[in-house]
């Protein structure tokens, strides 16, 4: 499926994807937090929580791409057929971040996200059984409304890339099914990624759910030596006051 269009990176950074989600309609109860580690009790400790979803940033080496290849080769091409999680297929070069966000703000309870808004939208769109060339089509007609680059794209604290730059960092997410299951969601694979069950601490608080932080950290084992500090990670969870 090619890519209908390029943006400008979305910066890894907590203000703009709560300004992003707020804009399209996630309560205002809920932010994004910077997460530090996930595995200290004490820098756990700081975090807001219950903690509803995570987002990863990590890099695109050589060898994970040869991983995600070989495992995409094992598994057919994805139909929509898991009712218990919302996935998008990723079209728009460089949107993984928006990709990252809606497959958080669309498995959110709905009482956590605003009625008659742009996310509440979509999701009502998603439950009439559309193909995944179809989800992707309402994605992008998203992006159109939210126009990410005029917003958002240049709002980081860091220079921002050409839309069309080629950048080797990828946001993917984490975050609970309605089977109480744990997902990890990117839209650059063949589909939804079933992590198997959540423990009971898990299933209330994905801050607390081992398997997390044991899938994070295969993807920081399996990188290179240069890269080992190209991660990032921040977390949904309750407005601080």
């Amino acid at each position: 499926m090619a890519d209908s269009k390029s943006v400008i990176p979305l910066e890894s950074n907590p203000q703009i994807f709560t300004d992003l989600a707020h804009k399209l309609g996630l309560s205002p109860i809920l932010q994004f937090h910077d997460v530090y580690s996930l595995t200290d009790p004490d820098l756990v400790a700081f975090l807001p929580q219950p903690i509803f979803g995570i987002i990863l940033l990590f890099p695109l080496t050589p060898s994970y791409e040869a991983y995600r290849k070989r495992t995409d080769s094992q598994s057919q091409d994805y139909t929509n057929d898991n009712g218990n999680i919302k996935w998008f297929k990723q079209t728009i070069r460089n949107g993984c971040g928006l990709y990252a966000l809606l497959h958080i703000l669309a498995n959110l309870s709905p009482d956590l996200n605003l009625s008659n808004s742009k996310i509440s939208d979509l999701v009502s769109k998603l439950d009439s059984n559309k193909s995944v060339g179809e989800t992707s089509l309402l994605v992008e007609e998203l992006e159109k409304s939210i126009q990410l680059d005029e917003n958002y794209g240049s709002k980081g604290q860091t220079e921002a890339p050409e839309a069309g730059a080629d950048v080797n960092l990828h946001f993917i997410s984490f975050i609970k099914g309605t089977d109480d299951h744990l997902y990890e969601l990117d839209g650059r694979r063949n589909g939804p990624i079933d992590l198997g069950p959540l423990s009971d601490s898990g299933k209330s608080n994905l801050i607390e759910e081992i398997k997390v932080s044991e899938r994070i950290q295969f993807y920081i084992d399996n990188t290179d030596d240069e890269n080992k500090h190209n991660f990032a990670i921040i977390a949904i969870g309750p407005t601080l006051d």
